[in-house]
């Protein structure tokens, strides 16, 4: 989904109100405007809903984000992929991916069978009740759903969805996996055929260190799917990565706009339709390689700002925290002590 809708943004924060954070400050490091989601119905790119998805678990130090009673650490799901790495084929992805975490938690436990044509993806989360809204089980299944199309570089068209409740916003739920649904299941499920199990994974190691980087945008999208401007526009100004003495140069609107055929009001026209603007998404590419270069280089706060154009340091940790709430330095931190909790 190229956008989600407020539903997604109001539910993810259930499991941290309930664990006593602030869901105005994770809104407002997310850079998500506060008064749109007073209308059900507004629409928010996909970037900022990842900053929040990710901004929560990183606040409760668990990706299960608050919806499970025990905790999984952050840095889990990067683990897992490395675990995964070597395999060969979707089928042997996604045996491994679900014996490790039925391994290491017993909140969630998944099984992945084939039957006849169809493979059957199923979820049981150990106490649903947490998850009252079914938030996370959606963004579970989607989470694995995309991943599998991500490492075999094509989507996966699924059958149908079986689930045991009534989503609160059937429309929004349409979107996300686009096939037809069973509400009185008495599981989790997503089914597809099992042509796919025997392709071919696809990406490099170097192309997972860019994908875990930009998590979890990527695992919001369908491999090829997001045609909005804001996606195309983004395209253009994203850099696949820095190298440590290049510098961050970001073309002009005017640029791209004859890059996209289209006059430079038209661009701004239909960013502004999708909810976005130039600046909004340069900030973006430049807080994702801001996050890059904190977490995988030795690079010093004043030289990450250099790389990305900011006069000086202090501009740049102003800017940074806008972003997220922390300074660069205390980000860096916290991402180093999730990374390594007993250094």
């Amino acid at each position: 989904m190229a956008s989600i809708n407020t539903h997604y943004i109001i539910s993810a924060l259930g499991g941290a109100r309930r664990k006593g954070l602030d869901a105005n400050q994770l809104i407002h490091s997310a850079g998500i405007n506060a008064g749109k989601l007073a209308h059900p119905d507004s629409r928010f790119d996909v970037q900022q809903v990842a900053l929040l998805y990710d901004g929560i678990a990183l606040a409760l130090n668990d990706e299960f984000m608050g919806f499970t009673e025990r905790p999984i650490k952050v840095g889990t799901f990067e683990l897992m992929t490395e675990w995964v790495s070597t395999a060969s084929t979707l089928r042997e992805l996604y045996e491994r991916g679900i014996r490790f975490y039925n391994q290491i938690t017993d909140e969630l436990q998944m099984s992945l069978e084939v039957q006849g044509d169809h493979v059957y993806l199923t979820t049981q989360m150990r106490q649903p009740e947490l998850d009252a809204e079914h938030f996370y089980i959606e963004y579970w299944h989607v989470i694995w759903h995309r991943f599998g199309c991500w490492y075999i570089d094509q989507p996966i068209k699924l059958v149908s969805a079986y689930i045991n409740y009534t989503p609160i916003d059937p429309i929004e739920f349409s979107l996300l996996f686009r096939c037809p649904t069973n509400f009185k299941s008495r599981f989790n499920r997503l089914v597809f055929h099992r042509d796919y199990l025997d392709m071919p994974l696809v990406k490099t190691p170097t192309d997972l260190s860019n994908f875990l980087s930009n998590a979890p945008v990527d695992l919001l999208t369908i491999p090829g799917e997001d045609t909005s401007i804001i996606a195309k526009t983004r395209q253009l100004l994203e850099p696949r990565q820095l190298r440590t003495n290049e510098q961050l140069i970001l073309p002009q609107s005017k640029e791209l706009a004859e890059k996209l055929g289209m006059s430079e009001p038209t661009l701004r026209r239909k960013l502004s339709a999708e909810g976005s603007s130039v600046q909004d998404i340069k900030n973006e590419v430049r807080l994702k390689l801001a996050k890059q270069q904190l977490k995988s280089t030795s690079l010093s706060v004043k030289e990450v700002a250099e790389q990305l154009g900011f006069s000086e340091s202090r501009a740049f940790s102003r800017a940074f925290k806008q972003w997220t709430g922390l300074n660069p330095a205390n980000y860096r931190r916290q991402r180093q002590q999730l990374k390594h909790p007993h250094h």
